[in-house]
């Protein structure tokens, strides 16, 4: 799961004029967008952001023996090296990707 921080000039409601905002991308979502002037968050519903997290990772889990596939045909000594190290490291990358997701949702 990639969670992205960048920054914004937008207009914020309650400072009434253009501040710059935090806005954190879960994937290709805005989780939550906070003015840096006054700190007022909004935050979009955690619901919306899970379905999203569950939407993204069906479909990386349904792409990734066409990825598997491409990586192969690209350069197979290099797959074929690379592999042992990533059947050892995927679990510990899913449950990292699970608890930066946890986290994110106790912040709010």
């Amino acid at each position: 799961m990639n969670i992205t921080k960048m920054q914004a000039e937008l207009f914020c409601v309650s400072c009434n004029q253009e501040t710059l905002h935090d806005v954190i991308y879960l994937e290709e979502s805005i989780e939550r967008i906070s003015c840096i002037e006054c700190e007022t968050t909004l935050e979009i519903d955690e619901k919306l952001v899970l379905s999203a997290y569950t939407a993204s990772l069906f479909k990386r889990i349904n792409t990734k023996p066409e990825r598997m596939n491409k990586e192969i045909k690209k350069d197979l000594s290099k797959f074929l090296c690379s592999m042992p190290m990533r059947v050892v490291t995927k679990p510990y990358r899913m449950v990292k990707e699970f608890k930066n997701i946890k986290n994110m949702m106790k912040e709010k």
